[in-house]
Formats: C-alpha cells, sequence, structure tokens
C-alpha cells in the first residue's frame, strides 16, 4: 500500500536504508529474528521484450528455491524475478538476473506465494481437459480490490483461477483487504488475513488503539473436504510519532509467513503523518489450540477471549515501510533466511531487500550441545564400566 507523498522528505532526513535492530527483551525462547542488513534494488527492470519497466510500489515476495524469488507489484499487473546472492550469515549481497513478468490483468495485489504442489496439479488437469496447455510452474496473489486470491503462471501471467475467500472477508474496508499469503510447508492449506479489521468486526486503528483482524486459514480441496478456519488477531496500535501533517495513522497485518504445525510469523506495519513515519514488528503465534471464529459474524474486537496470543520477535521503528516477508534458504548455522521487501510506495526512496535471520538463541543451542555432550560423555562412561566390570570382551 503507498502511503501519502508528504513522508518523501521525512524519509530523505530519517535515513534511506533500515538499519539492524536487536531483538527486543522477553523474545520467545525458541524463535529471534535478526537483521542482516539491505540492499537497494534498480529502478528498472525488463520485460520479456526488453523494454524498461519502473519498479515501485513492491508488495510481496516469495522464495522459489535456491537463489531465485518473486515479488509482486501493487495496483499494477507485474510481477518481479530475481537471483540473490546471500552471505552465509543471510546479508542479501546482489541481485542478479532482475526480470519483468506482465499479468493478464491489473489488480491491487499486495502478496504472492507459491502455488502448492496439489493445487498446481489440479489446476493443469483442468487445463488439460479444457484442451490448454499445462501453465507449468503457478503463483498466488493476494488482492484487495476483488478481493481475491488468484493463481497465475509465473512464466507467462496468464490467470488460472480463483482459490474462493470466506464471504465475510468481502466485508473489507477500502484498501484495507487481503494483504497477506502464505502457503502452508504441509501443501494442503493457504494463510491469508485482512489488513485491519473488517466493517462488522471493529474499528481501525487509531492513535492509542489497535484492530483486530481475521487470520484465515483456507484448506485446498480434498476430499472429504475440510473447512476453512479462521482466528481472531489483534493488531498493535500505531506507534508513537510526532505530527508533522494532516492525516490519520494506519497499523495492520502486511505478511505472513507459515513456519508448519500451526505456527506463523506475523508482520505487523504501522505508518503515521509524522516521525518516524513507519514501525515494523515480527510476531510468532501457534494457532493449534486457537479458538476458530468462523462462526462469529461481527463485533470480533469484542471477543478478548479468542484472541491469539503472540510473542514479539523484532521491532524497529526507524523509516523503512516493509511490506512482505517470505522464508527462506537454510544457512551454515542451521538458522533460515527471511526475506522482506520495503516499498518506495512512489515517495522517491529506494525500493530495497532486507535480509533478516529466523534463528535459535545462542543459549539455546548451547544447552542443546552441552546436553548431546552429556550424553556421549554418559555411554562412553558405561561401556568402559561394563568392559572393567567384565561383561563386556575383546573379540
Amino acid at each position: 500500500m503507498r502511503y501519502v507523498q508528504a513522508v518523501a522528505w521525512l524519509l530523505a532526513g530519517w535515513g534511506m536504508t533500515c538499519p539492524a535492530a536487536a531483538a527486543p527483551a522477553g523474545e520467545d525462547d525458541r524463535l529471534r529474528v535478526e537483521v542482516r542488513g539491505t540492499l537497494a534494488l534498480p529502478d528498472e527492470a525488463p520485460d520479456a521484450d526488453g523494454n524498461p519497466v519502473r519498479i515501485t510500489g513492491i508488495s510481496g515476495v516469495a522464495w522459489l528455491g535456491d537463489d531465485r524469488y518473486v515479488a509482486v507489484l501493487d495496483n499494477s499487473d507485474l510481477l518481479l524475478c530475481f537471483a540473490l546472492d546471500l552471505s552465509p550469515a543471510g546479508q542479501p549481497l546482489a541481485v542478479r538476473g532482475l526480470r519483468a513478468v506482465r499479468l493478464a490483468a491489473v489488480h491491487d495485489f499486495e502478496d504472492v506465494a507459491v502455488c502448492p504442489e496439489p493445487l498446481r496439479a489440479r489446476i493443469a488437469t483442468r487445463q488439460a481437459r479444457q484442451q490448454g496447455r499445462d501453465p507449468g510452474a503457478c503463483l498466488l496473489l493476494a488482492e484487495e480490490d476483488t478481493p481475491a486470491i488468484r493463481a497465475v503462471s509465473q512464466q507467462g501471467g496468464d490467470l488460472l483461477g480463483i482459490v474462493p475467500l470466506p464471504e465475510n472477508m468481502r466485508q473489507r474496508r477500502p484498501n484495507r483487504g487481503p494483504e497477506s499469503l502464505a502457503a502452508d510447508p504441509d501443501d494442503s492449506s493457504i494463510w491469508t488475513a485482512n489488513e485491519e479489521a473488517l466493517a462488522g468486526d471493529g474499528p481501525m486503528a487509531r492513535v492509542g488503539g489497535g484492530t483486530v483482524v481475521r487470520v484465515v486459514k483456507i484448506p485446498l480441496p480434498a476430499d472429504p473436504p475440510r473447512p476453512t478456519r479462521q482466528f481472531a488477531y489483534p493488531v498493535e496500535p500505531p506507534h508513537a510519532f510526532v505530527r508533522m501533517f494532516a492525516g490519520e495513522p494506519l497499523s495492520g497485518v502486511c505478511a505472513i509467513v507459515a513456519l508448519g504445525a500451526g505456527r506463523l510469523l506475523v508482520l505487523e506495519r504501522a505508518a503515521g503523518p509524522g516521525v518516524p513515519p513507519f514501525k515494523s514488528r515480527i510476531f510468532l503465534v501457534d494457532t493449534t489450540d486457537a479458538a476458530n471464529v468462523a462462526a462469529v459474524d461481527r463485533d470480533l474486537a469484542d471477543r478478548g477471549d479468542d484472541f491469539l496470543g503472540k510473542t514479539l520477535l523484532w521491532e524497529d521503528s526507524l523509516g523503512c515501510n516493509l511490506e512482505g516477508l517470505c522464508l527462506g534458504p537454510p544457512l551454515h548455522d542451521g538458522s533460515r533466511a527471511l526475506v522482506a521487501v520495503a516499498d518506495n510506495g512512489g515517495l522517491g526512496t529506494p525500493n530495497q531487500l532486507v535480509g533478516l535471520t529466523l534463528r535459535l538463541p545462542p543459549r539455546r543451542r548451547q544447552a542443546w550441545l552441552l546436553g548431546v555432550g552429556a550424553g556421549v560423555a554418559g555411554v562412553a562412561a558405561a561401556l568402559v564400566a561394563r568392559r572393567l566390570s567384565g561383561r563386556i570382551t575383546s573379540p
């Protein structure tokens, strides 16, 4: 989503890149998110005909495997494909092979995910029945204007169908609809969420108050069919800022990363008409035993007992408008790369990639290693004792 033009001069003085921020106290004792660095993207990329295409409004990103990624541009018909070199520690070093892919329609595309294989195979089978060609690899795109989740061809940009959203998600407020999308690692479901509260669920974010959105787990077609589940997620209020011009702040969910087993990373982004202009937070949530609120038709903000619990893993309040986040490859120390995209929003600031890592805290890893060492020492001691007692003899 774009913010007002007036923050351009604020960002110019506030800093053009996102500096690293330490993980806050009280972080989850299993996971930690750390920033590794930023990398500015070019202002243009060639399309299939070699014509330069302006890059603006990057809003979501997905990892395609190896060093390959894809990003989506909002209010456009464009995907951005590229290769990204990461250091062994997850720092973004260089972007290669940048190219724009034109989609068959213009929408307010906000996030992108790799189409799960069962759904891709289903699409290919349908195409074959209709005498169409196999579309090959496909992607899912979340768009706010219809709203919808659309399947598209990764190579040619053809629209391949729609994954139905729950009917209540159509009650989204303008420009506050589904802005996040993730495919679960088990290949059986898709996750999304509205950015701020649906019209009947409660208020939008405002100074001193957050908003409550629906995190939605949409199962892929199966026999027997499985129900869609919805979870009430409380978004933090807009951050404190020094007002510099007119306008209302916002705070909402702009990206989800599915970790499997019901666990998610949720990226919240707040913006305000002042300094600092943006604040981003990454939370860990576990939906395993959470209340399913799919049957709740309104006033979700009043159901505090049903809210998802969440743990803050990282936050940053300097001028970087993070819009998208995805899980990347494993790194040398056993952590996973996270890649985020920062949208210039037409403000004249750089489009950026932000490298982060999702890792075990050192103290946990050290305890685990000590435990393994103790176990090995214990086995060795037992073997020695048995030898000394004559229970084991040499061949």
